[in-house]
């Protein structure tokens, strides 16, 4: 058995291993073929398997921005495992991705960082019903190395007189962030929310945006994703955490559009992403696996 396949199936559980591998013997699958991802359980019971053609051409992935940096990752080792395989990445704001779905535009894979954008997207018939959580995330309040305004805790965004960036209200990023302040406000005042809100200067189609205002000193403060302070971020920016009782664990659905033309290559993308590789991969990033 290959180091590959080996790694693949370390995330299963001794049945599946087992059946798994008797799927191998059966199809004859262990000659000299790529490196392949035989099924892999979700959350939601779907099981997402490599099809029996080999993965080639273009696979085109809509992804929430926040998944930026380990998507991209993931795409150049699965394009290292087949030869002609080509995967195209349009990163974004989840609405803002959703409605470009709904307008004609052509993925065969959408990940989104909410539910709310991915069942929207299944009412509006673009999605297959069929989709499973791909990993998990938190939130953390980040501001200029300077900290010009001497933020040092969650509760000093309500301080009047700073300059807030967020994510607007419908991306998943600034919907969280809004929840995170509803919950603060038994502690920190009925009004917390609405204080935080009058401090807002500017409103974010993704989380990258805020992530850059802040880094530019455009900001204050601005709250993104934990994943989002990559070492190269860290560089201009301080995050201060967000108390466990208001932060907001943020869930990431992913699955098949319903105008898929690459499915070998989708199926085979998605099972990489839920395999034990994947979520190492998303870990690495400072991401929560769905096991975590």
């Amino acid at each position: 058995m290959s180091l590959f396949l080996s790694r693949v199936l370390s995330g299963y559980s001794p049945r599946l291993r087992v059946l798994s591998l008797f799927a191998l013997l059966i199809g004859g699958l262990e000659s000299n073929i790529a490196p392949t991802f035989l099924s892999v359980p979700t959350s939601s019971g779907v099981a997402y398997a490599q099809s029996s053609s080999r993965p080639t051409g273009e696979l085109i992935v809509f992804a929430a921005a926040s998944l930026t940096e380990p998507f991209t990752e993931m795409g150049k080792r699965l394009e290292a495992s087949y030869p002609g395989l080509k995967v195209v990445y349009n990163f974004g704001g989840s609405p803002t991705l959703r409605t470009q779905l709904e307008q004609g535009a052509h993925a065969d894979v959408f990940a989104s960082a909410d539910a709310a954008q991915m069942e929207q997207a299944k009412k509006s018939g673009v999605m297959q019903e069929e989709t499973s959580i791909l990993v998990k995330n938190r939130l953390v309040v980040i501001v200029p190395k300077a900290n010009p305004g001497k933020v040092t805790e969650f509760r000093d965004l309500a301080r009047p007189g700073l300059k807030i960036v967020l994510a607007g209200a419908k991306v998943p990023v600034g919907n969280y962030s809004r929840q995170a302040f509803s919950k603060a406000g038994a502690e920190y005042g009925a009004d917390f929310t609405q204080r935080v809100l009058a401090n807002v200067v500017s409103e974010e189609e993704n989380v990258k945006q805020v992530v850059t205002k802040v880094q530019l000193g455009e900001a204050d403060a601005g709250i993104v994703y934990v994943s989002d302070v990559t070492p190269k971020v860290s560089l201009d920016v301080t995050a201060i955490p967000i108390p466990e009782a208001y932060n907001q664990l943020a869930t990431y659905p992913i699955g098949l559009t319903k105008g898929v033309q690459n499915r070998a290559a989708a199926e085979t993308f998605i099972a990489f992403v839920l395999s034990a590789e994947g979520q190492a991969i998303l870990k690495a990033h400072n991401f929560i696996p769905v096991k975590e």
